[in-house]
């Protein structure tokens, strides 16, 4: 699932805890380390031109913030941007529609510099559609419409391979979108985050940091549960701030 030196914080949406800044700072090595930002997710143009994506960035006393923000693959490739990228210690992406970070950035020059940013130790943080886009299936669209239907999910970024990541759970009543996702892929452990809490992940684990709860989605456990019952009772666990993730062994240590 995760095996890079660098470290994810993944937020469910909402309004984000001043902590999870403070941890992402931390994990930077301070508030004047190099941060890139990438607003694709939003279609505000006008948000993004007049600088507002970095306030609550600037309003927490980040100094040293860049902006890398195309929708146009040849334009993510421009040598400014892989250097912004390469020099940084931390990349944050904002919210939106996390099919247009896809569309902008999947198989470019870019990309292999956000795994490399991890591969180095750096940190990347990102809420809503900026927490999706981090796993390996993009859950979300006619998915989402009507979860009778056969569907095929487009790729995530598999910064967390094998996972599939939905965000805004409880608030938005989605806790139970994952269920047919894990039905159709099997082998990929569904993590639903809710608003304003994230998981913090780093090899080999992840905890839970915030307000509210993360559900956990795993067909490991609905195989042992279809022995046990002979059928799934329980499609899934929650687990509240503080609670941890082995991603070795598939277990929650509290």
């Amino acid at each position: 699932f995760y095996n890079k030196k660098g470290k994810l914080i993944i937020i469910g949406g909402g309004a984000i805890p001043d902590s999870l800044f403070s941890f992402f700072a931390n994990y930077c090595g301070g508030k004047d380390q190099p941060v890139v930002y990438i607003p694709t997710a939003t279609t505000d143009e006008a948000y993004i031109q007049n600088g507002e994506h970095l306030l609550k960035f600037t309003s927490r006393g980040f100094n040293n913030l860049s902006t890398i923000h195309t929708r146009n693959k040849k334009e993510a490739d421009d040598p400014k941007n892989i250097a912004l990228l390469r020099n940084a210690k931390g990349l944050y992406f904002g919210g939106g529609d996390q099919q247009l970070i896809a569309d902008a950035y999947a198989g470019t020059k870019l990309y292999d510099e956000m795994i490399a940013l991890l591969d180095r130790g750096g940190v990347i943080m990102g809420t809503s559609a900026g927490a999706t886009i981090m796993g390996s299936l993009m859950i979300g669209g006619d998915a989402r419409n009507d979860i009778s239907k056969k569907y095929t999910l487009n790729p995530a970024f598999s910064f967390m391979t094998n996972t599939a990541l939905d965000q805004h759970v409880l608030a938005r009543n989605r806790q139970f979108d994952l269920i047919p996702v894990i039905e159709h892929y099997p082998g990929t452990l569904g993590i639903g985050i809710d608003e304003s809490t994230a998981i913090i992940v780093e090899a080999g684990q992840f905890r839970v940091w915030g307000n509210s709860y993360v559900m956990l989605y795993d067909s490991m456990d609905w195989a042992e549960q279809k022995k046990k019952w002979g059928l799934v009772l329980k499609p899934f666990k929650m687990m509240s701030s503080g609670s941890r993730f082995n991603l070795l062994t598939r277990a929650i240590a509290e």
